[in-house]
C-alpha cells in the first residue's frame, strides 16, 4: 500500500492539480472535473488492492508455517474484475501434496 502512496503522490497529485487547473480556468466544466477526480482516486485503489494481494501472496510463499503441507505450484499473472475495475496482480498457487488439492 506504501508503493501505491507513493506513487500517488508523485503522480496522482500532479494529475489532479492538473485537473482542478482545467476547472479554475472553466468554471463550466465541473463534471469534467468530478470525472477527472474520480479517475484519480480509482486508479489510487485498485493500485492499493493489487499492493496488497500481492503482499498476501508474498507472504503465503515466503510463511511455510501458514501453508503445512501445500507446496507452490507455479506463479502467474491473474486478473480480476472488482466494483472498482478490473486488476492485474501476480497470484501463487499451490499443491497439496497428500490430497492433491490445488489452490488458486
Amino acid at each position: 500500500m506504501i508503493n501505491s502512496i507513493q506513487q500517488f503522490q508523485e503522480n496522482g497529485v500532479k494529475n489532479l492539480t492538473e485537473i482542478f487547473s482545467h476547472y479554475t480556468d472553466d468554471l463550466t466544466k465541473f463534471a469534467e472535473m468530478v470525472q477527472g477526480v474520480a479517475r484519480e482516486v480509482t486508479r489510487l485503489g485498485l493500485s492499493i488492492i493489487e499492493e496488497e494481494l500481492e503482499s498476501y501472496d508474498q507472504l503465503l510463499r515466503k510463511r511455510q508455517d501458514l501453508r503445512k503441507g501445500w507446496y507452490i505450484e507455479r506463479h502467474d499473472e491473474t486478473k480480476l474484475l472488482t466494483s472498482l475495475g478490473e486488476i492485474c496482480y501476480h497470484k501463487t498457487y499451490f499443491h497439496n501434496k497428500e490430497t492433491g488439492d490445488n489452490v488458486i
